[in-house]
């Protein structure tokens, strides 16, 4: 989809807005062209308007999680692509900052797939295919080049063995952020 054939919104996307997007953040500092609190419903957006949306280091602040997905999906056409990256459970980013409410796994948005075993409890009409994850590290100083070299194996490892390595392994060797690729289901 190119940018001119489809609309893109971009949720808190503060001084980093998407070229051609839409952004929306509570901070009138940021780039925004709407300045709005995503937990303040519903937004100020028509149904079914995008079909690309990017919540970059957001929704770990806000305090309806329900409540803000359930507004993508309503603002958001049959099978668009949402693109959500929030910290990691182990990432000292998301202990750090006194505004973090929550942080991800790999099966935070599986309760929004009514494919996967989550899904059953059906705690949001709304409903995402949760189409990928990956996990995020960052590589600071002359030990983060050392482990830059380690990770182009063990983090697809990981990711393959997400279960495992979330039970037994994520204090041990964290990740920074965890990014998923939803797809909108309406129908």
């Amino acid at each position: 989809m190119s940018a001119s054939s489809s609309r893109i919104l971009d949720l808190g996307c503060g001084r980093e807005k998407l070229p051609g997007a839409l952004g929306m953040d509570q901070n009138p500092r940021s780039d925004a062209d709407i300045i709005h609190d995503l937990d303040q419903r519903p937004w100020p957006l028509a149904d079914d308007s995008f079909d690309y949306v990017r919540a970059q280091d957001v929704l770990e602040h806000v305090q309806d999680f329900f409540g803000v997905m359930e507004e993508i999906h309503r603002v958001c056409r049959d099978g668009a692509q949402v693109v959500v990256r929030m910290p990691f459970m182990s990432s000292l980013h998301f202990a750090t900052d006194p505004t973090h409410r929550r942080a991800g796994t790999s099966g935070t948005f599986d309760y929004f797939d009514p494919e996967r075993a989550l899904g059953r409890y059906a705690y949001s009409p709304a409903r995402f295919k949760r189409v990928e994850f990956h996990y995020g590290r960052y590589y600071p100083g002359k030990v983060g080049k050392l482990f830059k070299l380690f990770d182009g194996l063990i983090v697809p490892y990981c990711e393959r063995h997400a279960s495992s390595y979330e039970h037994f392994f994520a204090y041990v060797y964290p990740m920074h952020d965890v990014t998923y690729t939803l797809q909108v289901i309406k129908s």
